[in-house]
């Protein structure tokens, strides 16, 4: 995965609406957006939590952006905590942008290869 072309793809976008709740695993391979929740791993090219949008478990993407809830763990080349954001999780990123306001609980690593680090998930 590289940077631009992973969040520049023309690939379809999954998206989990605002009333939704999925239980378990998420595996595709373009961009993913989640208005509602998602209790299981999220493993994409890019996410968007949006404001109200949540998500409970491993979180596996070359680009995330955070503007709701995110719980567990993040590996993300690219990671934004936007303001008002909520965010109890280990990160591990190569770049992390940490908007004012933002709510961070957890451990955060620096490391090259972020996406090369999670165990027990599918490639």
């Amino acid at each position: 995965m590289t940077g631009t072309s992973a969040w520049h793809s023309d690939a379809p976008t999954f998206t989990v609406p605002r009333k939704a709740a999925v239980e378990g695993t998420i595996d595709f391979p373009g961009p993913v957006i989640v208005e509602g929740n998602v209790h299981g791993d999220v493993r994409c090219t890019s996410l968007i939590i949006m404001e109200r949008g949540a998500v409970d478990g491993t979180i596996v993407a070359d680009r995330v952006t955070v503007l709701g809830e995110a719980s567990g763990e993040i590996f993300a080349n690219w990671l934004t905590l936007k303001t008002a954001c909520s965010v109890s999780a280990d990160i591990f990123h190569r770049q992390l942008e940490l908007e004012d306001g933002a709510y961070f609980e957890g451990r955060s690593r620096r490391h090259a290869s972020p996406l090369d680090l999670p165990q027990g998930m599918t490639a």
